[in-house]
């Protein structure tokens, strides 16, 4: 594939480089996957050029990301224990996402695993990730959820501008978030650069409790029903249609606004949906009522919740 054919030089390149790498890390089914993706259509939005990767080698996203019919026959493996490592070997890497004329995808195709490379190194990882900042405006990291496992996720958590936590507002999500507390209060990852933010929040799920156990949170992304549609047929790179819809696109801009520094139009219309909007919006000063003391707790009231 030629330099040209691929979606990344669109945009300006040449730009400031600082805040340009997020990390989406988190527990399993809280929306890592989702929320990159979405960032990533919001920041397209502004004809900001985009490169989504994909870290995880234990699910490969890459294959039900795209239409079936398209191309994928670069691997994240590939680049990450190539013996020279170029900025035009990681863009024919790239895959253009159908349909968009800012982002392209790096991941690993289907049926991939760590083991069918050799060991890939920190070095390599860097190597990588500081490549990718002079290649495209922004690049958003979708980690694994064992990311202590994969060295792509580890390197990036560490190595990224700012991080977004997602946890869920259940149990599970409770002690997966405690469990990689103590790995993540190492000072490589400098915890200052992160937001948290609860995943998928279902109605009957208690938000504010689950806060308390989380140590206080940032953001609060809804259910929605029509994501999980998307997901299912292959089109989240597609806008939201549906009118309840609407909270999880205005948590979405809210993010692109405070981590990038961008305005997009859905923020300029959030006065207007605030009232009609269904769900909770979620401010610092009333995510934040401290670090819960204690072990694990039930964080929900009786009946309410999904286990």
């Amino acid at each position: 594939m030629e330099q040209d054919k691929v979606n990344c030089p669109k945009g300006t390149r040449e730009g400031h480089l600082g805040d340009k790498i997020l990390a989406v890390m988190g527990s399993p089914g809280s929306g890592k996957t989702t929320t990159a993706v979405k960032l990533a259509a919001a920041l397209a939005k502004q004809k900001k050029n985009v490169i989504v990767v994909f870290c995880d080698p234990f699910t490969p996203v890459m294959p039900v990301m795209l239409p079936p019919d398209a191309i994928h026959d670069t691997s994240l493996g590939e680049l990450l224990t190539a013996p020279g490592l170029t900025q035009a070997n990681i863009l024919n890497a790239c895959v253009p996402v159908p349909d968009s004329e800012y982002i392209s995808l790096l991941g690993y195709k289907g049926g991939e695993g760590l083991m069918q490379y050799p060991k890939i190194t920190r070095d390599k990882a860097v190597e990588l990730f500081v490549s990718l900042r002079y290649l495209a405006d922004y690049i958003i990291l979708d980690c694994a959820a064992v990311f202590e496992a994969d060295p792509a996720s580890f390197v990036g958590i560490g190595i990224a501008d700012k991080v977004l936590r997602l946890g869920t507002a259940n149990l599970k999500g409770i002690s997966y978030f405690q469990s990689h507390n103590p790995m993540l209060a190492d000072s490589r990852f400098n915890k200052e650069r992160f937001q948290t933010a609860i995943g998928c929040l279902k109605a009957g799920q208690d938000w504010e409790a689950v806060s308390g156990q989380y140590g206080g949170v940032d953001r609060v992304l809804p259910y929605v029903a029509e994501l999980e549609q998307q997901d299912n047929e292959r089109r989240l790179f597609q806008p939201l249609q549906a009118q309840e819809s609407a909270p999880y696109s205005v948590e979405i801009s809210r993010i692109v606004g405070e981590l990038f520094g961008l305005q997009t139009a859905a923020m300029g219309k959030e006065k207007r949906t605030k009232e009609k909007a269904a769900g909770p919006s979620v401010s610092p000063q009333a995510a934040k009522p401290g670090r819960a003391k204690g072990g694990l707790k039930l964080p929900f009231s009786r009946n309410r919740g999904e286990f």
